[in-house]
């Protein structure tokens, strides 16, 4: 007896100190996975939730249990098999021809050594804390300072000079001038960084003299043109994309048409909409805070400005480029039902949020690379 105690001893002891060891590195590495919920304005009330459990110096056997969940639910993302709308039974055949999340298994990942990418449900506050530098140049496209078209040049190519595929952005925030396009300077400086060059627009909006249905659309056409001729008039071939998030991607999808069948529309390689609106007179009569910011800027409700909201209201097939339309099914200011547009591929990310698409480190803007071709960066 006294033989067999001496043996198990050292046996626990190291088994002891193994356990000690690992938990706090699991603890670390599943904490930053927390779920956070997005609020249904741009304004984030709980700036501290994304580092609320960073503060307990040890972790207990639940938190260490919740992390393994967290880590094998929300670190591989995927899309839902048959694609159904959960939000809208109406709209389940239209859905089911999605695109599937092809983050199904991050063991499988072919890109495994790459930068991980697996947040959802990013609040708006983690864009403002985001890395980011200065733009390298500007240009105007009209007479107000607000007509402005600031450009990150790609950094995977000679210093000063754009590498690869180029994103001409048009930036949301229900179309009210208190967003401007600086709230996405992380998401800029990260594109840049992977050695995609990027032309972020300003724009007039409501509040704004000239903002509003139809001027923020001209503008925004205006500043398209303008960024291709720019693009062009460096003499490379490149792959052009019009992406636009949110209020961006219904204005970016309006202007792709508008310019669609002319020489500049020619040159667009594709249009991306990130949580696009694209149902202006079903959104109208939404209520949460972007939705009920729609009447100001169409300048009345859908029964009194009809006319109106349907020339605001995209359609794809009247869109020379092609169309895919990014949404997160979890998405608390753009309902998912958005993205289901006849003629328009559109992918569905499990789980995502309103802002993931803004954030490097999401599984949404990962979705992103894979459209623009830079998914290995």
């Amino acid at each position: 007896m006294n033989i067999m105690k001496s043996s198990l001893k050292p046996t626990c002891t190291l088994t002891l100190a193994a356990l000690l060891t690992f938990l706090p590195a699991l603890y670390t590495h599943a904490t930053p996975l927390k779920k956070v919920d997005s609020q249904l304005n741009y304004i984030d009330t709980h700036p501290s939730e994304l580092n609320s459990d960073s503060k307990a110096p040890h972790p207990n056997s639940a938190t260490i249990i919740d992390a393994v969940v967290a880590l094998s639910m929300m670190g591989v993302t995927q899309t839902n098999s048959n694609n159904e709308d959960i939000h809208d039974n109406e709209l389940k055949l239209s859905l089911k021809e999605a695109s599937k999340d092809t983050h199904a298994n991050a063991k499988d990942d072919v890109h495994a050594n790459k930068k991980t990418r697996m947040l959802t449900q990013v609040p708006y506050s983690a864009l403002g804390v985001l890395p980011t530098r200065e733009h390298d140049s500007k240009f105007s496209y009209g007479e107000d300072t607000l007509q402005t078209v600031y450009v990150w040049h790609g950094r995977g190519g000679i210093k000063n000079q754009f590498a690869g595929n180029v994103v001409i952005f048009v930036h949301g925030g229900c179309w009210l001038n208190a967003y401007g396009y600086d709230h996405a300077k992380g998401f800029y400086y990260a594109l840049a960084e992977l050695g995609v060059g990027v032309y972020a627009m300003e724009y007039r909006r409501v509040g704004d003299e000239g903002g509003g249905w139809p001027g923020s659309l001209e503008d925004v056409i205006n500043a398209v043109k303008a960024s291709i001729e720019k693009i062009e008039a460096m003499g490379e071939s490149r792959n052009i994309f019009v992406v636009g998030h949110s209020a961006g991607g219904h204005l970016g999808l309006l202007a792709a048409q508008q310019l669609s069948g002319s020489d500049i529309g020619a040159s667009i390689k594709q249009v991306v909409g990130l949580a696009a609106i694209t149902d202006m007179q079903r959104y109208a009569h939404g209520k949460n805070s972007c939705q009920t910011a729609t009447p100001k800027f169409m300048g009345g409700m859908p029964e009194d400005k009809f006319n109106a909201y349907k020339m605001a209201t995209p359609g794809v097939v009247d869109i020379q480029p092609s169309v895919i339309l990014l949404q997160g099914n979890q998405d608390s200011i753009v309902p998912e039902h958005h993205a289901a547009m006849v003629g328009a591929k559109n992918r569905i990310v499990t789980n995502g949020g309103h802002f993931d698409w803004l954030h490097p480190e999401s599984t949404s803007f990962d979705a992103l690379l894979e459209v623009l071709g830079e998914h290995d960066k």
